[in-house]
């Protein structure tokens, strides 16, 4: 069985936990890391300059670095360049790359949370793949413009403890441990029915009833039962043969080109798209389980 693992690592000093819980995995699979690179109009917070600069000498000025022409550059040309230019980044390929050679590294915007980060990556999953495992980083506080509802809520310091105890239970429910991750593909090979395992199931819809209508119609595809389950948190092992079947090539760009750049609370493109998931596995009348 062909496993593929995609990784939505927008928070990168959480690759550790995240490499942790990999390890869990005794088959093979393959690498899929995804990373946020800009938001419009922004010059990323760790920029290297230097590295900048080195590319594109003629940006300086007797020796000086010149930030607005440097800025400017950058937005216009520089991200469209593939290059490595936050100093983040580069630290963290290096540690992806250590840890497993052979991982593909795909560069987003911030466009869309996990949701969109899963949807750039998808398209460089091969087609052959049977089960996809899609995890991402979470600290739940939300940007630093759009705090989180647990950060308005609760304060900055109890809401990392929330976001670090919903980032555990999530994982706690895809790879939890060796025996765990083994059970779970187990199933995906002896049920047929298998469509998808996460750590719990919900059917809270009506918020954003009218954003996953917008999706459905923008890629023509029509609910054929009523609040189906699915998995909070988009944290889950998934059988590619359910994904081929919506997430085109035409689809995924359609979806993508509505999906918000940072975060954004719910009701939003993203949140329907958490729960249109589960839709599409009960469309193709296969079941979402729990496995601990």
């Amino acid at each position: 069985m062909k496993i593929a693992v995609c990784i939505h690592l927008y928070h990168h000093d959480m690759w550790d936990e995240i490499k942790g819980y990999l390890n869990n995995i005794d088959h093979p699979y393959k690498l899929y890391v995804n990373i946020c690179e800009y938001t419009p109009n922004e010059l990323p917070s760790d920029f290297n300059w230097r590295e900048y600069l080195n590319l594109h000498p003629d940006l300086s000025l007797n020796n000086l670095l010149t930030k607005d022409k440097v800025t400017k550059h950058f937005l216009r040309f520089g991200i469209k360049e593939n290059r490595n230019y936050k100093q983040s980044q580069i630290d963290i390929i290096t540690k992806i790359k250590s840890y497993n050679n052979n991982s593909v590294i795909i560069k987003s915007p911030n466009k869309g949370m996990d949701i969109g980060g899963f949807l750039y990556t998808y398209k460089h999953v091969d087609t052959d793949t049977d089960i996809i495992l899609k995890i991402h980083t979470k600290k739940g506080l939300g940007g630093s413009e759009r705090p989180s509802n647990s950060v308005k809520r609760y304060g900055v310091d109890k809401a990392k403890k929330i976001g670090e105890g919903w980032f555990n239970n999530l994982m706690g429910g895809v790879l939890k441990n060796k025996n765990q991750v083994n059970t779970i593909i187990n199933e995906f090979k002896l049920n047929p029915k298998c469509g998808m395992v996460g750590f719990k199931l919900y059917n809270n819809y009506n918020v954003n009833i009218k954003e996953m209508e917008k999706i459905y119609n923008l890629i023509n595809v029509h609910p054929t039962g009523k609040d189906p389950f699915f998995v909070g948190g988009t944290t889950f092992w998934v059988s590619n043969t359910v994904m081929k079947k919506y997430f085109t090539n035409e689809n995924i760009d359609k979806i993508l080109d509505i999906l918000p750049y940072g975060y954004v609370p719910e009701p939003s493109p993203n949140h329907a798209m958490e729960r249109i998931f589960g839709f599409f596995v009960y469309n193709d009348q296969k079941e979402i389980k729990i496995i601990v």
